[in-house]
């Protein structure tokens, strides 16, 4: 498996290519190992641009933290950060 700096690359790439669909699944393998990953999150963000998307978005940032994250106390911050850019990203529309 490539690391996960090169799957963010690759990721971004498919991004700037408007190849959203492939962008998302590499993403979803790079939250998979890492649920923590800023950058992949914030891709995420960025490759949602309807209300219907980043709805979606919230409850799939959700199902990834209670199912991937261990140590939640110190978790949470994250959370709550990826969460507040996906609101600024929602109220922005």
């Amino acid at each position: 498996m490539a690391k996960l700096w090169e799957m963010l690359d690759q990721a971004h790439y498919y991004i700037g290519k408007n190849r959203n669909t492939e962008a998302q699944h590499i993403l979803d393998q790079v939250l998979s190992n890492d649920p923590q990953n800023l950058d992949a999150w914030e891709a995420y963000i960025r490759i949602s641009n309807s209300q219907r998307d980043l709805e979606g978005l919230r409850n799939h940032i959700i199902n990834v933290w209670d199912s991937k994250v261990r140590d939640r106390d110190y978790l949470l911050a994250t959370q709550r950060f990826v969460l507040q850019r996906l609101e600024a990203k929602i109220n922005s529309l």
